[in-house]
């Protein structure tokens, strides 16, 4: 199985098990990052979009998905507009999206799974660098 298909699997268990991953992933982000709160005009609009477009991009890079690069760049772009976030931030916080994955997934999780998310978090945490230095 590749990355892109073990990813699925996850995100399929979820789904399957009727978990909501984003209040989840934002209750631990608060938890670890409580000063990012009040940078969240409209939590709600905010947070299923940011979840979901990092899962997204973890996934299209494990399919190699033209499109993420340049999504990526857009992304650290546009934070800039909402203050000056150190590329470990956005590290971080892809782990907190996989650990959630991780959990949420329950029995379902196998040693492959945690091996495809940790190789397409390496790469984009890489993308993600770069594009802070631009």
């Amino acid at each position: 199985m590749n990355d892109a298909d073990s990813m699925i699997a996850c995100l399929s268990a979820i789904g399957d098990a009727d978990i909501d991953i984003v209040p989840i992933v934002f209750e631990r982000f608060f938890a670890t990052y409580p000063q990012h709160r009040a940078e969240f005009i409209n939590i709600e609009a905010a947070s299923g979009r940011m979840t979901n477009e990092t899962i997204e991009a973890l996934v299209g890079l494990a399919a190699d998905e033209y499109w993420v690069p340049t999504t990526i760049i857009n992304f650290v772009d546009l934070h800039r507009n909402y203050g000056s976030y150190d590329a470990s931030l956005y590290a971080a916080w892809i782990d907190i999206v996989i650990d959630v994955v991780r959990e949420s997934t329950g029995d379902n999780w196998h040693p492959s799974h945690e091996a495809a998310w940790q190789r397409q978090a390496k790469r984009l945490v890489t993308m993600i660098d770069t594009a802070c230095l631009r």
